[in-house]
């Protein structure tokens, strides 16, 4: 899952195959990675962030999402706000992070949003293409060949090789009025085409789907189903789920199962990643909730998951693995305080949970 919208905001090559992907002996480890929007909001805005101490943990990816409406503030007619993701992706390459970007949220006027009465959260664009013409012009500055490596040559050269198409487009709040899985698909080929023209060796992420059964969202097998009915195989390189389970090695579980799933629908040339796990400490869910598991559940969980996917990775094809989220989160604007808001590893003043202990130690013995 993804904010809404960042909290405290100021102003056709296959990638390599996950039985590639191994540990850094010191230093990051590209197969796990984390969200942290504040962060990415901090060094965008020029201030002090959690990088270090997420660098310190061996994280060796940031899933981001770049606000495409967001990234237009302050920006020239028909640009970006360049100046704050060079920031961003300065202060990552210096920490030997690699970003992974979500494509989403494209300018209201772009979308199929009615001028009048609009439901609350995202709407596709008119133009299916168009957030793949999002994806080319960010590939254009730091993608393999990228304008902005050029420009910096004394930077670590860590470009952003893998794009994510949007986020969750089962639930309805994230593809208003209600999803639509043929028009995914469809929105997948064309950001495929268009980025790989600009980067032919870009890995395309389908958005993260998670399985829920909340009213209005096709759930996660049936979804997926109705994307290779509609032709989405071959079109991308990884399938990307976002993991939520009661238990650690109900994520593991979970994957193994969508990778059986994946393969019997045609996607076996497809690779997996796990685009967001995680538990709650405490929330409004505490007594009922499947995910609000207290603090020694969300530690021990945590560990479980990191070590099963780890030593699943072969046998699945997974390519990486992100923890949501670095810490936790304030209420979404006009939305309610939910379980989700309560996963980080640090609280809202910043403070460590013991979950952030059983993440570190569990990065570490990864071999």
């Amino acid at each position: 899952m993804l904010a809404l919208a960042i909290a405290a905001l100021v102003a056709v090559a296959p990638s390599a195959p996950a039985k590639k992907v191994t540990r850094a002996t010191t230093g990051p480890n590209p197969f796990v990675g984390v969200v942290s929007d504040d962060t990415f909001a901090a060094l965008g805005a020029g201030g002090p962030s959690y990088l270090n101490t997420i660098a310190s943990a061996r994280v060796g990816l940031l899933r981001q999402k770049f606000d495409w409406d967001f990234l237009t503030h302050n920006a020239q007619a028909g640009g970006l706000n360049w100046s704050f993701l060079d920031r961003f992706m300065t202060a990552t390459a210096q920490a030997g992070i690699t970003v992974m970007p979500v494509l989403f949220d494209p300018p209201v006027e772009l979308t199929t949003a009615p001028p009048g009465g609009a439901l609350r959260g995202n709407y596709p664009p008119k133009d299916l293409g168009a957030i793949g013409d999002f994806g080319a012009q960010l590939a254009g500055r730091y993608g393999t060949h990228g304008s902005f490596w050029a420009e910096n040559p004394g930077l670590p050269r860590l470009p952003i090789t893998a794009w994510q198409i949007w986020n969750e487009p089962n639930i309805p709040v994230y593809w208003q009025p209600r999803p639509n899985p043929q028009a995914y698909v469809q929105m997948l080929k064309l950001a495929s085409q268009k980025i790989k023209a600009v980067d032919p060796n870009a890995e395309i992420v389908s958005a993260g789907i998670p399985d829920t059964h909340i009213k209005g969202a096709i759930t996660l097998q049936k979804f997926l189903k109705s994307m290779y009915k509609a032709g989405a195989a071959g079109s991308f390189d990884t399938l990307a789920v976002n993991g939520y389970a009661p238990t650690g090695n109900g994520v593991v579980k979970l994957i193994a199962n969508i990778r059986k799933v994946v393969d019997k629908y045609g996607g076996s040339g497809e690779a997996l990643r796990v685009t967001a796990f995680g538990w709650a400490d405490w929330g409004p869910e505490a007594k009922k909730g499947r995910f609000t598991v207290g603090a020694k559940k969300q530690a021990a969980y945590t560990s479980q998951a990191i070590k099963g996917l780890w030593k699943a990775r072969f046998k699945l094809n997974l390519r990486g693995i992100v923890y949501y989220a670095w810490r936790d989160e304030t209420v979404y604007s006009g939305g309610k305080d939910f379980w989700g808001l309560h996963t980080g590893l640090l609280n809202l003043n910043g403070q460590s949970k013991p979950a952030l202990s059983a993440f570190r130690s569990a990065v570490a013995s990864l071999h």
